[in-house]
């Protein structure tokens, strides 16, 4: 059993602006604009790599070697299904019909399973035999977001925005502050 995803289209909608983050950072010159750009980018992955989610609107492909490597999907929140498609036992691609399988989009993270009557079809033997075409993020817009991601993503911008050598004498490095770990923790979705 293998399983693996890919960005198949990336957001282009940063969950924060630079003028956000330079209010947060207290910072009223534009010579750190494209620095604190890169911080809000970094730390909007790092809290998206620790929740196990992504944020605004993404589509990813989700493959597996089995059906069962489609039973949950990897990131959360999923907002819609695209497609399933599979490598039939001649090799050929072909798409799953929906009156096949369910999905349940409410759980988190959501499940791919089979409607009552049914069956999957037979696999070829090959690898990343199946896959799942899903959009995950709470929505297009920044203000989709929850206020309390934005916060935590604010914290750690904050933090790397002061700290900028790996390690600070004095201090405990950490890859996300303590704080924003406590507002992130909430929204953590974990998957077997």
């Amino acid at each position: 059993m293998a399983k693996s995803f890919t960005v198949d289209t990336a957001s282009t909608t940063a969950i924060l602006t630079t003028a956000e983050a330079k209010q947060h950072l207290k910072v009223d010159t534009s010579a750190d604009d494209t620095y604190i750009d890169d911080l809000v980018q970094a730390a909007t992955e790092s809290a998206q790599i620790f929740t196990n989610r992504y944020f605004t609107n993404t589509t990813l492909n989700q493959f597996g070697d089995n059906w069962s490597d489609l039973s949950t999907l990897f990131k959360s929140p999923v907002s819609s299904v695209v497609h399933i498609k599979y490598y039939d036992s001649n090799n050929t691609q072909q798409t799953l019909a929906t009156s096949v399988y369910q999905k349940d989009l409410e759980h988190q993270p959501a499940r791919i399973g089979l409607k009552p009557n049914q069956s999957f079809p037979a696999l070829a033997d090959r690898i990343s035999a199946v896959e799942c075409k899903y959009i995950v993020g709470y929505g297009a817009a920044t203000s989709d977001v929850p206020t309390a991601i934005k916060q935590a993503v604010l914290l750690t911008i904050g933090n790397w925005y002061e700290n900028r050598q790996e390690v600070v004498i004095g201090r405990i490095a950490s890859e996300l502050p303590k704080s924003a770990q406590y507002l992130l923790e909430q929204y953590k979705v974990q998957t077997v």
